[in-house]
């Protein structure tokens, strides 16, 4: 895999919605379709974003993305988009809602639906609708990053694409957005970053600006996640895991490992990913420092730990204090069949790029060691 660094515009501050009008006009957007939660829309956060464009433009609202995004969503939206003739996408939301943006901009520009892009990038072309990333959580990194994750419904293992066409023109990273998520959400999500991080360091491509950013969105993960969890008004704690958030996202452009193939292949219960894929890397960890104990050292360098201490109970100890599960029997996972899902992990695309593809048996032993 030969990784490029390409990422959005990028706006971090206070106020920094502001910058949405002109935004659109250097794009030469006049009809965007806004895409969103309804939940965004009852806690006032989607009211911020139509204040910021006051009447510069006349958009259109898409408010059904469900909690997991699915292709029936992303179909929906763009039966809007192509019946109000809008000329690009504004996403307001986290993971779920980003993800599926993408895909809308993609159908946009594309004829079809869902299902004829999903698992199969090459046929994302630069037909792809312009789009705008407004951030509301701080965690998936989808803002900054090449891929998009759709469910065919809201049980079923997600898939994806993964084109340069769907990295959004421009990320505006505006902390007060983030103020309304409640400690839950907010420990979940940054823990999703730092999955992004940690994986996309040891990813065995090579990008050394891409591995910059990874360590230093770990650093901020470790040193301001319990503080945005724990003080939910500390307007430099949610920047901070903003920038660690769309650090990840940059980071996870080399490609993911067994932390992410365990993540998705226990997808199909409705559970949030970031959770998932935190777990994921506690399972993965030790492995990964016994295979390769030089290529884990920075991180845990980073991570501040004490001489002795593996990076799994830095991971362990993180998660413990912003009130997180560190089991899957601990979030509501169950499975009646661990050799199967073994077979799953293993047979994932995200171990093509680890520095150290796990076999069946070791992801059996893995996922085993962190299932209750």
């Amino acid at each position: 895999m030969m990784p490029t660094l390409q990422i959005p515009r990028a706006y971090f501050a206070r106020g920094a919605l502001r910058e949405l009008p002109s935004e659109l006009t250097a794009l030469g957007l006049s009809r965007p379709l806004l895409v969103t939660d309804t939940g965004l829309v009852k806690c006032g956060v989607f009211g911020m974003v139509t204040a910021a464009l006051a009447d510069a433009v006349s958009y259109t609202v898409f408010e059904a993305v469900p909690e997991n995004p699915t292709y029936e969503a992303v179909d929906r939206a763009t039966e809007v988009y192509r019946a109000r003739q809008c000329d690009g996408v504004v996403a307001i939301g986290g993971g779920s809602v980003i993800d599926t943006a993408k895909l809308t901009a993609v159908l946009a520009g594309h004829p079809g639906q869902a299902s004829d892009y999903v698992g199969h990038s090459d046929r994302v072309t630069a037909a792809t609708a312009p789009l705008i990333v407004i951030p509301t959580t701080a965690g998936t990194g989808s803002e900054a990053s090449p891929d998009a994750g759709i469910h065919p419904d809201a049980h079923t293992i997600s898939s994806g694409i993964t084109s340069r066409h769907v990295i959004p023109r421009a990320a505006i990273c505006d902390p007060d957005t983030t103020v309304s998520m409640p400690p839950r959400l907010t420990a979940a999500t940054g823990l999703d970053a730092l999955s992004h991080c940690i994986e996309g360091f040891l990813s065995k491509s090579f990008c050394p600006p891409a591995d910059a950013m990874a360590l230093d969105g770990i650093r901020r993960v470790f040193r301001y996640l319990p503080l945005a969890t724990e003080e939910g008004s500390n307007l430099d704690a949610r920047m901070q895991m903003m920038i660690a958030a769309f650090e990840g996202g940059v980071a996870i452009s080399k490609g993911l490992g067994p932390a992410h193939a365990i993540a998705i292949s226990c997808g199909d219960q409705g559970l949030h990913h970031g959770m998932l894929s935190a777990i994921g890397v506690l399972a993965s960890l030790p492995l990964l420092e016994r295979q390769m104990p030089e290529r884990v050292r920075p991180i845990a360098d980073v991570m501040g730990l004490k001489v002795g201490q593996s990076t799994a109970d830095g991971v362990k100890a993180l998660m413990v204090r912003v009130g997180l599960s560190t089991s899957l029997s601990g979030i509501g996972y169950s499975t009646r069949d661990l050799a199967a899902l073994a077979g799953k992990a293993a047979e994932s695309h995200f171990n093509l790029t680890s520095p150290y593809a796990p076999t069946k048996e070791e992801f059996a032993q893995m996922i085993g060691a962190v299932l209750d």
